[in-house]
């Protein structure tokens, strides 16, 4: 008779896990803020640091995802073999001391030097997320649960709009970043005391498990590398959510704010949307669990991504209707930041042993950040070779035309790295199990 593991049934597994569950998503609440904070900072940033280059400022939001994208295979590997309750603990309490520095900043290097270790901290947490609860949850729930976590996690890019715009307005943002490095901290301090990296076993209770230690080896290594189902959603991942966050997590705020002449806090009602789609596109894993398929349904939110940045880009060339502009953005956040990451990642544990599902995810994640640290500076970049010369009080004005350049290369990249959509096998068993190159 097949346990638990073999079935993937849920029957057997500690009632617990629903615990450790919540308690990462208070982790993940913060990585989010994070993510998106910076779109509705860069004005007050040009001006209180007299920062006028689109590029640079484009940079200082991407160098979090600079720092992602370098630590995901080393995520993938702590999460394998350090685990996730040391790796995402000491993260949070990195992420602290750099949102704390990043809030006392007396020049634009320490920006620069707190956003770094905001993104050094905050790299870490995803992958161990996904570890953990590949190791509490059976397989026919993961999708269930790690759409779960962004579902709740997107809570943290909703305080990044509104809330933080208030804020800024009220107390300024030196402030607002200071009370989410105090609120890291007791994050961190929550997650040490209460997740555990594993149940002992299924039906353990939720019993502290003993650590286990892997060798790490080179074949591991290889076999991630060399399997073509670790690197399709790996493409797919770097078009949409690079384009995504490079609207929602920096240029999404300043082209509110300019082209329809919304307040900041206007801009991030409207932004706020962007966030509830993630959050709607995040229940994808509950009905990719229950159709029991993962690559036709990925293909819809693909479809739906690249369907609203079109309309986005084209619609009044780069200029939409205000009403429209929310369902745009709704679809978008659905799409981009709520199922790829969930679809893509599932995808990729399924295509490879349980034993390396760290080091796949983290491998794959990468296509995302790298997505995002290119596309936010790039599209400062060309922001910049667009501007017509007009300043207002301080901050640069850049024209609809800009805009829509800049749109439409992420358009170009969406068509170069989206088709890899269609070679996506779907794996889906109730069990991981390794995807190989496809024979003839």
């Amino acid at each position: 008779m097949l346990d638990a593991d073999d079935t993937g049934s849920a029957e057997g597994y500690p009632r617990g896990r629903w615990l450790i569950w919540g308690v990462l998503t208070l982790a993940f609440m913060i990585v989010y803020f994070h993510r998106v904070s910076p779109t509705f900072i860069i004005d007050r940033l040009m001006v209180d640091f007299e920062a006028r280059e689109g590029a640079v400022l484009g940079s200082l939001a991407a160098i979090y995802f600079y720092v992602y994208v370098v630590m995901q295979i080393p995520t993938g590997l702590l999460a394998d073999f350090w685990g996730p309750r040391y790796t995402i603990t000491t993260g949070m309490v990195l992420a602290a001391a750099g949102s704390l520095a990043f809030g006392a900043a007396p020049t634009f290097f320490h920006l620069f030097l707190g956003r770094f270790l905001v993104g050094l901290g905050v790299s870490v947490v995803f992958v161990c997320i996904l570890k953990a609860l590949a190791n509490w949850f059976p397989p026919t729930e993961f999708s269930t649960a790690a759409g779960g976590i962004i579902f709740m996690g997107n809570l943290g890019a909703i305080a990044s709009t509104t809330p933080l715009a208030l804020i800024v307005d009220a107390y300024g943002w030196r402030a607002a970043f200071a009370g989410v490095g105090l609120l890291s901290l007791a994050v961190a301090l929550v997650c040490w005391r209460l997740v555990t990296d594993r149940p002992a076993s299924p039906g353990a209770g939720g019993r502290k498990a003993r650590r286990v230690t892997p060798t790490i080896n080179k074949s591991m290594v290889l076999q991630v590398a060399r399997n073509p189902g670790t690197w399709y959603p790996f493409w797919v991942l770097f078009g949409l959510y690079g384009t995504l966050m490079a609207f929602f997590g920096a240029w999404g705020g300043p082209y509110m704010m300019q082209i329809y002449g919304l307040s900041r806090t206007q801009a991030a009602n409207v932004m706020l949307f962007v966030a509830l789609g993630m959050m709607a596109g995040s229940l994808s894993g509950f009905l990719s669990d229950r159709l029991k398929m993962r690559q036709k349904p990925f293909l819809f939110f693909v479809a739906l991504y690249v369907t609203g940045w079109s309309l986005l880009t084209f619609w009044g060339m780069a200029r939409p209707p205000l009403a429209v502009l929310y369902v745009l953005l709704f679809i978008m956040g659905a799409g981009g930041g709520g199922a790829a990451p969930v679809l893509g990642l599932t995808c990729v544990k399924e295509a490879n042993p349980p034993e390396i599902s760290g080091l796949a995810m983290g491998t794959a994640n990468i296509g995302g950040f790298l997505g995002v640290s290119l596309m936010q500076p790039l599209m400062g970049y060309i922001l910049d070779r667009n501007w017509e010369g007009v300043l207002l009080d301080g901050v640069k004005i850049y024209p609809q035309e800009a805009y829509f350049k800049a749109f439409l290369i992420g358009g170009l990249v969406l068509a170069a790295t989206c088709w890899t959509i269609f070679l996506i096998r779907d794996n889906f068993s109730g069990t991981s199990s390794p995807q190989t190159t496809p024979k003839d």
